[in-house]
């Protein structure tokens, strides 16, 4: 009898090409926002901190700066930011290369890595690691800092712990330093919840359940909290102020337990921009990338049509910018400048 094989076939995504022209635009706008907002801030002499760092991919666009301190409390993220830090200062380029799949953190090599850095830290004058909550005291013993930045960790924390960050990073600074956050950003004020980081099945959850999450820690799945530039605004410049209390009830501290801080307001915000961090897709429109962008067209009296180039999506994403309001409402994430206001 003859032999019968099965037949197979490679199944393609018709909507694969929306994926890669949002992954496209997202990397472009990636880069834009960092140019607009950091280069300038990254000078050679510069001493900066940053405040979580997780895995310490900032750390490469960090590089040229006089000397830069890395904090991280999940001792995961810390293993690993301190390999990142070995190959930039070894100049290892192959390792960092393997580094960035997140296929290689499975791998013996990378466990072995691990276990290494354990036994042999960092050992540098230029770049500086603690294992420690980003407010804590232990960090100005590395010195005052030109900029402290802090990426998308404050959507992940509770507002007591926000407030006691906003004035750690106010007592850390030099005097005119500059204070930069990214974050997640909403019209109004939820939250939701993740079983597990770069999940995009997510749960809405109260405000009580999300300050839950953050006192048990990431065994109970990913906290976010969206909110309101406006209301970011307000715990840059006063986090302690009472008015702060109706918003978020328990989770609120009425004054600091560590720091000296002035009744003046701590932070200016100089400026401000919205974009999207990461590149969700809609695939069942035929508008594609974002679901927002049909939304942001008839906003802005543009034809509502198929987002068909990464040019498109970046001059929408620019235009949302020239407009307060359509700033506000639209883009998932935002990155504030703000500066540190002295007191004389």
């Amino acid at each position: 009898m003859e032999k019968i094989t099965a037949t197979t076939y490679d199944t393609i995504d018709p909507y694969q090409w929306v994926t890669d022209l949002a992954h496209e635009a997202w990397k472009a706008r990636d880069r834009e926002v960092w140019d607009n907002n950091l280069e300038d801030l990254i000078a050679s002499d510069a001493v900066i901190l940053d405040a979580g760092c997780g895995l310490g991919r900032l750390l490469p666009r960090l590089w040229s700066a006089k000397k830069i301190v890395l904090v991280e409390s999940d001792r995961r993220r810390f293993s690993h930011a301190s390999v990142v830090a070995n190959c930039l200062i070894d100049e290892d380029q192959q390792l960092f290369e393997k580094l960035k799949d997140d296929d290689f953190v499975q791998t013996d090599e990378y466990h072995r890595l691990i276990q290494q850095i354990h036994c042999s830290p960092p050992n540098s004058e230029k770049v500086q690691l603690l294992n420690d909550v980003m407010e804590s005291k232990a960090i100005i013993q590395y010195g005052s800092f030109d900029l402290i930045v802090c990426s998308h960790v404050f959507e992940h924390i509770s507002v007591d712990t926000i407030q006691e960050s906003v004035a750690a990073f106010y007592n850390f600074l030099k005097p005119n330093g500059s204070l930069v956050i990214f974050a997640s950003k909403s019209p109004m004020l939820y939250h939701v919840q993740s079983k597990k980081e770069f999940d995009h099945a997510r749960e809405l959850i109260t405000r009580e359940e999300f300050f839950e999450i953050c006192k048990k820690g990431h065994s109970e799945g990913l906290g976010i909290r969206y909110m309101p530039f406006d209301l970011f605004q307000t715990l840059l410049a006063t986090p302690f102020h009472p008015k702060l209390q109706q918003t978020f009830g328990d989770e609120f501290k009425p004054q600091s337990e560590y720091y000296q801080i002035p009744s003046t307001p701590l932070f200016k915000v100089e400026k401000w921009e919205a974009y999207h961090s990461e590149f969700y897709t809609h695939k069942t429109m035929k508008v594609g990338t974002y679901i927002e962008y049909p939304q942001i067209q008839a906003r802005l009296y543009l034809p509502v049509k198929p987002i068909e180039s990464v040019a498109e999506i970046l001059e929408l994403e620019h235009q949302v910018n020239q407009n307060e309001t359509l700033k506000k409402m639209h883009l998932i994430d935002m990155v504030i400048v703000a500066k540190k206001m002295d007191c004389y």
